[in-house]
């Protein structure tokens, strides 16, 4: 993208800059990303100019945690406010259970202040067929099949903008837009797909690598990814991380060509971040360690404070108070702008590759994981130990904290979701079922 369309773009951006009209409402979630492979947490790769500059603009906080290890879980909790136990949507006993109707939901409180919401998802957890519609006046969720594959971010930022075209001058909208391109299999087209790589790298840790068997082969011992093919492996990672932006660049150019921009509220929020090796594996949905439960979160729009980095502990479910907050939605909401914004204890849970339950919980620097049918559990000081390494004893208040959480009751029955026939091929495909 031209370097000084996205100065111009961002520069109508006006973060912090109040306005007499509700505001536009945009929430991108990005799949499987890292919160330390971007430029603006510190990484040394120039893989997100786009999101940099909308730190820059508005407001990055560097310790934001997620609520899951995996996509539906996290995703709801992105969208409902609620932790993993509290809207039940996710994995119990080889079983996947969907979004309830009972619970709050971000896109059904915008179309009932009469907003146009429109929503762009690209993996099956995040279709109809999980409840993920609910609230969505254009519900786009391209199904999956033998002959398909995950669209990517251009054509989803296409199929956004084309929605986009068609809605009121006078109507302000919430949208929804998905980017699954850093998913496995790390495959960016090019020249993304070259951008990071060693051109002399000819192995077979590749575009194509990341199937149910080779990622089974490393998880239970059989194969050892030589150093040469993890660096290769996570150098197309990080193509698919820029290209991503890339393409998030093009959204912005077109919003501030629409004269959208300075009225938009824009999040940037990750759903669960990636292994390479840290802890013995590679993808997600295995373990609750930083690598994981560590993700973005960027605001951008009004109201939003300019240029400010928060190192304070925050989480997935307090976006959608602060989105409420903002937009003047419901301004008693707790927003992470508050000036009373306390940080408290926070959990994480729901794995997809181990039999039994894990749940996690951040405090203070301090990490404890508990491996809840086991009965292990391993502490970390991640203000002097963020790679987890050292394990520490268990710390009793924050083990009964994570009892409590762990503990907690649904707010309400989230439904059973079917995936025999076609649904649980698209699932293997995915990798999603071993």
């Amino acid at each position: 993208m031209n370097k000084a369309i996205l100065i111009l773009a961002l520069g109508f951006l006006a973060c912090g800059t109040p306005t007499r009209q509700r505001p536009n409402v945009l929430i991108i979630l990005i799949d499987s990303i890292r919160a330390d492979h971007l430029g603006c947490m510190g990484y040394h790769r120039n893989t997100t100019p786009t999101i940099d500059s909308l730190a820059r603009e508005g407001t990055l906080f560097k310790a934001c945690q997620s609520q899951s290890s995996w996509t539906l879980p996290a995703m709801t909790s992105i969208l409902s406010g609620l932790n993993a136990r509290e809207h039940g949507a996710g994995r119990r006993y080889d079983a996947l259970y969907g979004v309830s109707t009972g619970i709050p939901w971000m896109p059904h409180i915008f179309k009932a202040e009469g907003y146009e919401t429109g929503a762009f998802f690209n993996v099956i957890f995040m279709s109809s067929d999980f409840g993920f519609h609910r609230g969505f006046n254009h519900f786009d969720c391209p199904a999956l099949g033998p002959e398909s594959s995950p669209r990517n971010a251009g054509d989803t930022v296409d199929a956004f903008l084309h929605w986009l075209q068609g809605v009121p001058d006078d109507t302000p909208f919430f949208a929804a837009v998905h980017f699954f391109d850093p998913h496995l299999t790390y495959n960016p087209s090019a020249p993304f797909d070259s951008l990071f790589t060693d051109p002399a790298y000819a192995g077979e840790y590749n575009n194509l690598w990341g199937g149910v068997s080779e990622l089974n082969a490393v998880h239970f011992g059989r194969d050892t990814i030589p150093p040469e093919g993890l660096f290769n492996l996570m150098a197309l990672y990080d193509g698919e991380i820029a290209y991503t932006d890339m393409q998030l660049g093009r959204l912005l150019d077109s919003l501030s060509m629409m004269g959208l921009s300075g009225n938009t509220l824009i999040v940037v929020v990750g759903d669960h971040g990636e292994e390479f090796l840290e802890h013995g594996g590679m993808d997600h949905g295995r373990t609750l360690y930083q690598e994981i439960c560590h993700v973005p979160l960027v605001f951008c729009g009004p109201g939003v404070p300019r240029g400010e980095v928060v190192q304070t502990l925050v989480a997935q479910l307090n976006v959608l108070p602060t989105v409420l907050n903002l937009s003047g939605t419901d301004p008693a909401a707790p927003s992470l702008f508050s000036p009373g914004f306390t940080p408290v204890p926070v959990p994480a849970g729901d794995v997809l590759w181990r039999e039994g339950d894990l749940a996690s919980l951040v405090f203070d620097g301090k990490k404890l994981i508990w491996g809840v049918d086991e009965d292990f559990t391993e502490q970390y000081d991640l203000s002097l130990d963020p790679g987890e390494t050292v394990c520490l004893p268990a710390d009793s208040v924050l083990m009964a904290d994570l009892e409590w959480y762990f503990g907690t009751p649904a707010l309400a029955e989230a439904p059973f979701v079917d995936v025999e026939g076609s649904m649980r091929q698209d699932l293997r495909n995915l990798g999603y079922i071993r």
